[in-house]
């Protein structure tokens, strides 16, 4: 049920993203996130397709990699961080203008 309530709190930056990069679909997004969130990917990953149904992510492939504390990340700006394993990084929203 955490996967449930984590990704009803991610979609608001998700459907902003969306919105500032002008797609009227989103068909991929890939994520990361910290190990101390306590979920599974695959879990998360079912979350989202119920969280996307009737939105512009509805049949989106959602990636997700659970990151440890002390793992290097490469940010979507191309730098790097050391994580901390409470992250939510959305790496990439791939879609349709």
């Amino acid at each position: 049920m955490h996967e449930h309530k984590l990704a009803r709190e991610i979609l608001p930056s998700l459907e902003k993203l969306a919105r500032d990069n002008g797609l009227k679909k989103v068909t991929r997004i890939v994520l990361d996130v910290g190990m101390l969130h306590c979920v599974e990917a695959d879990f998360l990953a079912h979350s989202f397709e119920h969280a996307f149904e009737g939105t512009i992510f509805e049949g989106a492939q959602t990636d997700i990699n659970i990151v440890e504390p002390g793992e290097t990340l490469t940010n979507p700006d191309g730098g790097t961080t050391i994580a901390t394993g409470r992250e939510i990084i959305i790496k990439k929203i791939e879609g349709e203008d």
